[in-house]
């Protein structure tokens, strides 16, 4: 036969409490482990689009800015080529030939991002791939110098830009049709040299710099696991 027992009231009502306290604690603290775990990915996550984004925004910059250094570049080339015989060479051609020398230009650069991410050990902490931390300093570390690169091309332009002024509008016989004012340049060692520089030393590293850049955030969106969409939608935050 068996015995059976049963708990009175006061040991019910005690054992009821005690398991709901306990399961409450345990609620409790999982909960807020739980959130705190889904935070830290999120602050992760942020942080690495930010990253990611930078670049991308950089490369997408420097990629037009190679596309129109290739047109001027072109247009140089073809009139350097024919110095000797520059009546065969179209108005329209020679017009924006001399009119790449109009104009000053400066280069814009958004580091906040870079700033943020160099600066901050909390952002680093919160990301936990070490390779993709040792990836993104990489990236930005060519960034910098192709940055340091536009910047030397630019004052290089306009320093041409300004002995154009000097030497051809501004000249004691201005020279007034566009055939004479390519001829007036091409004349210059000056202006020749910064031509052929343009083309073989500037286009060349712009194009090898955006092909490194880009693979290597190619790279760091591969390691995250980012899309295009991904980009596209924070880029609109």
């Amino acid at each position: 036969m068996k015995t059976k027992w049963k708990l009175s009231d006061f040991w019910e009502q005690t054992l009821s409490c005690t398991l709901g306290t306990v399961i409450g604690i345990i609620l409790t603290f999982g909960t807020s482990a739980w959130i705190e775990y889904r935070e830290k990915q999120e602050t992760e996550r942020t942080a690495a689009m930010m990253v990611i984004h930078n670049l991308d925004s950089f490369c997408e910059d420097l990629e037009e800015s190679v596309k129109e250094l290739q047109t001027i570049d072109s247009i140089s080339m073809r009139v350097l080529t024919a110095k000797d015989r520059l009546e065969t060479v179209s108005e329209d051609t020679l017009q924006l030939f001399v009119s790449s020398f109009l104009t000053h230009t400066f280069n814009t650069n958004d580091q906040t991002a870079e700033t943020i991410f160099s600066s901050n050990i909390e952002t680093w902490k919160s990301i936990k791939s070490s390779e993709f931390v040792e990836l993104a300093g990489n990236c930005f570390s060519a960034k910098r110098l192709m940055v340091k690169f536009q910047d030397r091309l630019e004052t290089e332009k306009n320093n041409m830009s300004d002995l154009y002024l000097e030497t051809v509008v501004c000249a004691d016989k201005p020279a007034e049709s566009t055939l004479e004012k390519a001829a007036m340049v091409l004349s210059s060692a000056t202006f020749r040299s910064f031509i052929n520089k343009q083309h073989g030393f500037y286009l060349a590293g712009m194009q090898m710099g955006l092909k490194v850049l880009r693979e290597k955030t190619d790279d760091c969106k591969r390691l995250m696991g980012v899309t295009e969409a991904e980009l596209q939608q924070f880029g609109y935050n």
